[in-house]
């Protein structure tokens, strides 16, 4: 199929975010139809500047979407479809195998051969009040897209003892094997209650990965470790240089309060609500399994739809997935590279179907 036929097509992409936008860019080079679904929630939405992207290091992430969909229309409006909508239920079609159907938030219904999943991931974030507000500005997790912005200033870490050991002793652990370089100063732990409110004295607990050589490192570097639990956070205008925010932390127990530019934290993550509900449907229902499956690098459930091999492939036939859904680091160019990837799968599925097809002698 190559001219576009409405709502019966070759390719849904849910999600539009760069993986869901590099694999309708793909399937497009082959002509193949696809209505790429976009419900508007990223992930990053709060960040105004990407970083470690070729050609569009700085940008908007807003800005670089807008840009990739302004290419597919300009280049592709014959194949390609963008849907500013929701898809609320994908379903596998028993009587077709290899054909999916779904209904998105306008009640209208769309079929296709294949479906790519790119539908993203969401972050875990401590229950905070005042934090929501400053995710993805003033507080970061990853030294790659957001560290070197920090370097030479001060920044807290927050620790979140209800996370266990990866938003505690782990979290600090990869803070301090990643963020050394940086030279930020002074450096403030937030122990954020993990020792109990009267201790003024950190020490090991196994069971949150506080190794003494952790301690060690901690105390070696001049990092000063605030012991009391976080109550709130507020953001003060007026920071210097290119950041104009500052960050005040307050503590339960006493007045003093933490003032910094940066906070680091890191998250779990866990699926949407949006993907949950879009694979409600019993003939799909499987993949949400891997929601609640270990993932190889955190010991924990991170919301990761599991894929095999290099084109990304589901447990399900016909679905592929990509992106941050399916890697769990997955900067912008990675997330590009895995729904290109997911994309020529599809391809060659789909090649391969229509070849088979072809080779059927009637008798």
């Amino acid at each position: 199929m190559s001219a576009l036929n409405k709502r019966s097509i070759d390719v849904l992409i849910v999600g539009g975010g760069p993986a869901g936008l590099a694999a309708a860019m793909l399937l497009s080079r082959t002509r193949r139809t696809v209505a790429l679904f976009d419900s508007g929630e990223y992930r990053n939405a709060a960040v105004k500047v990407m970083n470690n992207v070729p050609g569009f290091d700085g940008t908007d992430p807003a800005a670089f979407r807008q840009r990739v969909r302004d290419e597919l229309h300009l280049r592709y409006s014959d194949t390609f479809q963008y849907i500013p909508r929701k898809l609320l239920r994908l379903r596998k079609e028993q009587a077709e195998p290899s054909k999916f159907s779904a209904e998105d938030d306008n009640q209208e219904t769309w079929t296709a051969r294949k479906v790519i999943l790119a539908t993203g991931i969401k972050d875990k974030l401590p229950s905070i009040p005042g934090f929501d507000a400053i995710w993805g500005r003033s507080a970061i997790h990853c030294v790659f897209c957001h560290g070197t912005e920090t370097s030479g200033q001060p920044l807290a870490v927050l620790l979140d003892p209800a996370g266990g050991a990866m938003t505690t002793g782990k979290a600090l652990f990869v803070f301090l094997s990643k963020f050394k370089n940086l030279n930020n100063h002074p450096v403030t732990i937030l122990a954020n209650g993990l020792f109990g409110e009267e201790t003024v004295e950190p020490r090991v607990l196994p069971d949150f990965a506080i190794t003494e050589q952790l301690l060690k490192v901690i105390k070696d570097r001049g990092y000063k470790w605030e012991m009391k639990q976080v109550s709130s956070i507020e953001t003060v205008e007026g920071g210097a240089g290119a950041h104009s925010s500052q960050v005040t932390l307050h503590f339960k127990s006493q007045n003093d309060t933490v003032t910094v530019p940066w906070v680091v934290f890191m998250p779990l993550t866990e699926p949407s609500d949006s993907t949950l509900q879009l694979l409600s449907d019993p003939s799909v229902s499987a993949l949400k399994n891997n929601f609640t499956m270990p993932s190889p690098f955190t010991s924990l459930p991170m919301g990761e739809i599991a894929v095999n091999g290099f084109f990304n492939k589901t447990e399900i036939d016909g679905i592929f997935s990509c992106g941050n859904a399916a890697l769990f680091m997955a900067t912008v160019t990675m997330a590009v590279s895995s729904g290109q990837s997911a994309a020529a799968g599809v391809d060659n599925d789909i090649g391969m179907e229509d070849y088979q097809a072809e080779t059927v002698i009637k008798e």
